[in-house]
């Protein structure tokens, strides 16, 4: 256990099993949850992730025979996280792909023609929102309404609705959208008008068999892995609704300082699939300013933490010379790092005495100004009773990263990624 094996994973396949479900904006490589899991866990502990994202800690902890528990405070990440870690029978995907796939093709083709088109506006409601026209043709609006509708209406189980739901979300959020947008994968997307109207039903029908394949090759590496629970929940992780002491390794990627606003990037699949997230799309908006990390959180006030920053030495040390050039990005990042403490302070409350907590940082620049997040949280975790026992780098895959670039704007490309282990007092 002393030392965990090489951490580079370029040229390695991480799209196996279910983990090339659906794109996510900074992905952990499954190779890495794999390593912690191994190294700091053991068949049928319990292993929670509490800003789960796309659900990879949870369905290494199913691969390899360990209870998983995921709380992330996006309703998009939390749909997508427990489809990923729940096989799925191929036999019933496809017999209710093959219900589903008969409804929607039928109203699709009498959409066609106008009476057919006013007749179905009088049973689907076509969702409403600002800008949607800019951001999808007219075609793929009512293709859109239909396909989700039917997924609403048909009868199945949870899961496969479930299923079928992310098969819809993957054709908005991804690098080629059906929408008028390019790298909608991440928050910083562009619109891109297509040449050809994207023909929905074909897309939908191409994801829904390469999903299939995912599944199955996910199944197949569940088999004989014991009685093993993987469980999802809409939680914040600053505030986690866990007993004390309950978990036995803690493995998470949290956000990096304002990098990526995850309701930026979600909010075109939301309005959608307001009734099954149990959200809509202007509230989804609105909680924007609650996640961590984003550069949409309101000011710092001094009631919302106890946290001295004066105890963080690094800390201290960087908002002052962060704040001689921009004293919003000083407070956004003075923001995060409050969060953070926050959330260390849970992960320390929830871990059983002598277990592990894994944390993977990457160090932010902001407006040039180096930011040594791995660091800070070290001396975090160390304050309030995590003691570091490793730090261990490892080099990011360039070809895989996931933002634009300008070095003109962020100074030196981060390349490196720091693997944090804490163990409880």
């Amino acid at each position: 256990m002393s030392n965990m094996p090489e951490l580079n994973f370029e040229g390695h396949n991480t799209l196996y099993a279910t983990h090339g479900l659906h794109a996510y904006a900074a992905k952990c490589p499954p190779q890495l949850v794999r390593y912690g899991l191994k190294y700091y866990s053991k068949r049928s502990d319990t292993i929670l992730d509490p800003m789960v994202g796309s659900g990879t800690t949870l369905v290494e902890a199913k691969l390899l025979s360990r209870n998983g528990i995921g709380f992330d405070i996006d309703p998009i990440a939390k749909l997508i996280a427990e489809v990923k870690c729940t096989a799925i029978p191929d036999n019933k995907i496809e017999k209710t792909f093959n219900i589903l796939i008969t409804r929607v093709a039928a109203d699709i083709a009498e959409a066609q023609n106008e009476q057919g088109l006013l007749n179905l506006r009088e049973r689907i409601k076509i969702p409403e929102f600002y800008n949607r026209d800019y951001w999808f043709s007219e075609e793929v609006v009512i293709s859109l309404a239909i396909l989700s509708f039917h997924i609403g209406k048909t009868k199945m189980a949870r899961d496969l609705r479930n299923f079928f739901l992310v098969a819809f979300t993957s054709l908005i959020l991804a690098k080629t959208s059906v929408a008028n947008a390019r790298d909608i994968v991440h928050s910083r997307h562009h619109f891109l008008k297509h040449e050809k109207i994207p023909d929905v039903l074909v897309k939908f029908t191409a994801r829904v068999k390469t999903m299939r394949k995912q599944m199955s090759d996910f199944s197949k590496r569940c088999n004989r892995k014991g009685d093993v629970v993987s469980e999802v929940k809409l939680g914040d992780a600053r505030s986690l609704p866990q007993n004390d002491e309950s978990i036995d390794l803690v493995f998470t990627s949290p956000p990096y300082v304002t990098a990526l606003d995850y309701t930026r990037s979600h909010f075109l699949a939301v309005p959608w699939l307001e009734q099954e997230l149990g959200i809509s799309m202007d509230n989804y908006r609105r909680r924007a300013n609650i996640y961590v990390g984003t550069e949409r959180q309101p000011s710092l006030k001094r009631e919302d933490s106890n946290f001295d920053i004066s105890s963080i030495f690094t800390l201290s040390k960087v908002l002052p010379i962060l704040k001689e050039i921009s004293d919003t990005q000083a407070k956004l990042t003075e923001r995060y790092f409050v969060d953070m403490y926050r959330v260390v302070s849970e992960i320390n409350r929830v871990l059983k005495r002598r277990k592990h907590a894994i944390i993977v940082v990457c160090p932010s620049h902001i407006r040039k100004v180096e930011v040594p997040t791995h660091k800070i949280l070290i001396e975090i975790g160390n304050s309030i009773g995590l003691s570091s026992k490793k730090c261990y780098t490892r080099t990011i895959d360039a070809g895989r990263r996931i933002l634009p670039f300008a070095k003109e704007s962020f100074g030196n490309r981060m390349s490196t990624e720091y693997v944090l282990v804490f163990q409880k007092n």
